[in-house]
């Protein structure tokens, strides 16, 4: 009996600790003016965690992520493919990491021609602007050679404070215009939080 409870405490820390480690870590940056243009500036993203969201032949789709204390910032990368089609860019994240359904803790943000954004739902597009509320991302059509977009959400917008060890949901899609989708983590699907990568403050 004893040997039996020992095991279902270590087997409890086991899924504890691999919990822990499928978490995406980020660290905090320090404060640097970010040009929402696509540019990727080094000096802006040198700090951040890279990820890999599509890979196809030699076209290659990267997501940098990172924060600091106002803002999260996402860019994603090379978004026109040989053929010159351009990808439209989202990022999901969900607040509460035990949230299985949309709700007022889940955001969606889209950049393409426009910035579009919901809570608690996604692929509104009533609510598209320029200038949105909260956060920015630069849209189509590309300029100076840039195919990137680089998205600026406020802390505020999503009502947390970074504080060490928040861990919140998010997911990255993007898409094109042959309805072509790709995400990352590679399981994600926007409909379900629950498939959403856990990102660790």
């Amino acid at each position: 009996m004893r040997a039996l409870f020992v095991w279902f405490i270590l087997s409890g820390f086991c899924v504890q600790t691999h919990a822990q480690e499928d978490a995406l870590k980020l660290l905090e940056s320090p404060v640097v003016k970010m040009m929402i243009n696509g540019a990727l500036d080094k000096n802006e993203w040198s700090d951040a965690r890279e990820l890999t969201l599509k890979k196809d032949g030699d076209h290659e789709v990267r997501v940098l992520i990172k924060y600091n204390r106002e803002h999260l910032c996402v860019a994603f990368t090379n978004l026109t493919n040989s053929d010159g089609i351009n990808h439209n860019a989202e990022v999901l994240i969900g607040t509460k990491i035990k949230d299985t359904s949309w709700n007022a803790n889940c955001y969606w943000f889209h950049s393409s021609y426009s910035n579009c954004s919901a809570v608690g739902l996604y692929y509104f597009w009533e609510d598209c602007t320029s200038e949105p509320v909260g956060w920015a991302a630069n849209t189509f059509p590309f300029s100076n050679g840039n195919n990137n977009m680089e998205f600026r959400i406020s802390f505020s917008k999503l009502n947390i404070n970074p504080a060490k060890g928040l861990q919140i949901r998010m997911a990255f899609k993007i898409s094109n215009p042959l309805e072509e989708q790709a995400y990352w983590p590679e399981n994600a699907s926007i409909a379900d939080p629950s498939t959403w990568a856990t990102v660790a403050f």
